[in-house]
């Protein structure tokens, strides 16, 4: 992904976010000590985000944001420290923390920074708009606590933490609870392991073929209408997906599982400190529940461009593992030079990621080739899931098949906030999810492709599936293209129906042919045996009892032969004076290898001693 929205040292009130209205009704469901479950960073970062400005700008310079071993309490603290000249700020914010119309709230964290060291503290989205927490450096842990209303709306409100002017600052131990120091029982409704294993293609999930369908960044208020475009899964870049927060409603995983959307939720901002150690934790907190089919362990690690982003291979690997030790869930990673560059994606691919993700930028269809190519090189095969950016509603429909055709088993969106207020890009997302949803079965069926070909400009895809052959087809560019397709042992005159448009297209012998308008794809259904054999009698030859027959054997099917046979044979008497004639060929007889549409012969020989020559 990009990254986040730039957040503007000079006045972060003005950082962008998508800001939903969630309105929750208070129960007495208990009494806890802290809405945040993350509060100490045992975690890592989990729950937050981070970003760092240089003089210039967003997402460079030299501050770090790290887990310190510096800690109130606990193994870790949130640390923002400046490593060299270039240091404007440094900052982390909360995931928007859901709220109660005119709730009162206490917010507390400590903080330890030198004196003449600068850090603050804001909430946005509070019934005032937004309020400054000035944070005290003694040298020492110092505690601040405030306290504040809940917007009327009931929207969203969230916190950030900075340092400032390169000053080191320490952050641990925050507290979010109602203003009388309460707050609602933390309630998982759906714990558990998920069923999840991986192949050579796809996940495999609660034991059937799983092909993911669906967005980044669906908050909280929108998975009801995501699950309804059919989506299956919901992702996070600029979020965790966890079961973050303790609040009088449903958590997020909880209430996705209960709409049917899996989760695969995001660690890039922990990966990008270097602490392995932090994953153990993090991992056996967030990890186990129901929804979850996956982890993300960071988006971009390999992004050169970035240098908050960019992670250490090495240190890249050492949490792979500390993942895998303690979950089954398949991990993996948003490879952003996948579409140009081996070099920098190789030392990642190579032991850290169970399955691929992609994310080829902009509309033209290359970079989809480029990264499933480049994915295929690294042994061994496993799963690829492809980041589709926004590109211009009439694109996103032949774009899923491209993917597709080049070995795609997921497609996500980025991301739910241009979606939703794109009806026109919408629309199409879910025209890929209805499309998708009823070829699934078909997709993870037989291949195909070396019974199938087509103009190399176009790409091509075949699978077979009960006595139903299908191709995917697309064109990748503006061009008009006349195609002529080939199809093994295909005859004349038969109808194959163009799914999804009402259509259909009469067969010529071994093939058929259509039209491209531009950009644009095509799905047929072709009703003919895969493997299909017929036998007629071609000679005879030879004496009364070495009499030899010739059968010419003839593939009608899709698929080539690899061997044919008879592997039995007898003739019966229909008139005349009574004999017995018998086979005396030892069977089977092979014809050998049948392309389709072609025949090979194959011989018998009978003993007709003692029948009449007629």
């Amino acid at each position: 992904m990009r990254g986040p929205p730039q957040i503007s040292p000079e006045a972060h009130l003005h950082y962008k976010k998508v800001h939903f209205t969630l309105a929750m009704v208070l129960s007495n469901a208990g009494i806890a000590q802290n809405i945040l479950n993350n509060p100490g960073f045992e975690s890592g970062l989990m729950c937050y985000q981070a970003t760092t400005y240089s003089n210039a700008g967003y997402g460079a310079g030299d501050y770090k944001v790290r887990l310190s071993s510096e800690a109130r309490t606990g193994a870790y603290s949130l640390e923002f420290l400046c490593t060299g000249p270039d240091c404007s700020r440094a900052g982390a914010w909360s995931e928007d923390i859901p709220a109660t119309p005119n709730q009162n709230y206490t917010l507390s964290f400590w903080a330890k920074c030198t004196p003449g060291s600068v850090g603050s503290a804001y909430l946005e989205n509070t019934l005032i708009g937004e309020e400054g927490i000035p944070v005290s450096c003694t040298g020492n842990w110092q505690q601040h606590t405030h306290q504040f209303t809940g917007h009327t709306s009931g929207r969203p409100f969230f916190f950030f933490l900075f340092a400032n002017a390169g000053s080191r600052v320490l952050y641990d131990d925050i507290t979010l609870t109602y203003a009388d120091g309460t707050a609602p029982a933390a309630v998982s409704l759906h714990p558990g392991t998920r069923n999840v294993t991986l192949n050579s293609k796809n996940l495999v999930v609660d034991g059937a073929p799983y092909f993911a369908l669906g967005f980044w960044d669906v908050p909280y208020l929108a998975l009801a209408q995501a699950a309804a475009t059919g989506a299956n899964t919901v992702m996070a870049v600029g979020a965790s997906l966890g079961a973050c927060f303790n609040t009088a409603g449903l958590n997020y995983p909880d209430r996705a599982y209960e709409l049917g959307l899996n989760v695969t939720p995001n660690s890039s901002t922990t990966a990008r400190t270097g602490v392995s150690g932090a994953f153990g934790p993090m991992i056996r907190q967030f990890a186990p529940h129901l929804a979850n089919i996956s982890w993300l362990l960071a988006d971009e690690p390999d992004q050169i461009a970035v240098p908050l982003a960019l992670i250490d291979a090495a240190a890249f690997a050492d949490e792979y593992s500390a993942i895998k030790a303690n979950t089954f869930l398949p991990v993996f990673s948003d490879f952003q030079r996948s579409w140009d560059s081996r070099s920098l994606v190789a030392p990642y691919a190579a032991s850290s990621t169970d399955f691929f993700m992609a994310e080829p930028y902009g509309g033209g269809f290359e970079g989809i080739g480029h990264a499933a190519e480049m994915f295929r090189s690294f042994p061994p095969q496993r799963p690829m899931w492809l980041a589709q950016d926004d590109p211009a509603p009439n694109l996103i429909v032949p774009k899923a098949y491209w993917a597709i055709i080049n070995g795609a088993t997921g497609l996500i969106y980025f991301y739910w906030p241009t979606f939703s207020a794109d009806p026109a890009k919408m629309a199409a997302a879910q025209q890929v999810f209805s499309e998708v949803t009823l070829l699934k079965t078909a997709l993870f069926s037989q291949n195909i492709d070396q019974y199938v070909s087509g103009p190399s400009s176009l790409g091509l895809t075949g699978r077979y599936l009960g006595s139903t052959a299908y191709l995917l087809a697309a064109n990748p560019v503006a061009t008009n293209v006349a195609a002529n397709f080939q199809v093994g042992g295909l005859s004349a005159g038969q109808t194959i129906q163009v799914l999804f448009e009402s259509r259909t297209i009469t067969s010529t012998a071994g093939g058929f042919s259509d039209t491209f308008s531009g950009v644009s794809r095509h799905v047929y259904a072709i009703n003919t045996p895969l493997s299909a054999i017929a036998g007629t009698l071609s000679t005879k030859s030879g004496p009364n009892n070495a009499r030899v027959w010739t059968m010419q054997l003839t593939n009608t099917g899709l698929a080539s032969l690899p061997g044919s046979q008879i592997t039995s044979a007898q003739v019966t008497q229909t008139a005349g004076t009574a004999c017995a004639p018998s086979v005396t060929s030892t069977l089977p007889v092979s014809a050998g290898a049948i392309l389709p549409g072609a025949n090979a012969p194959a011989n018998l020989t009978f003993n007709f001693t003692g029948c009449a020559a007629t």
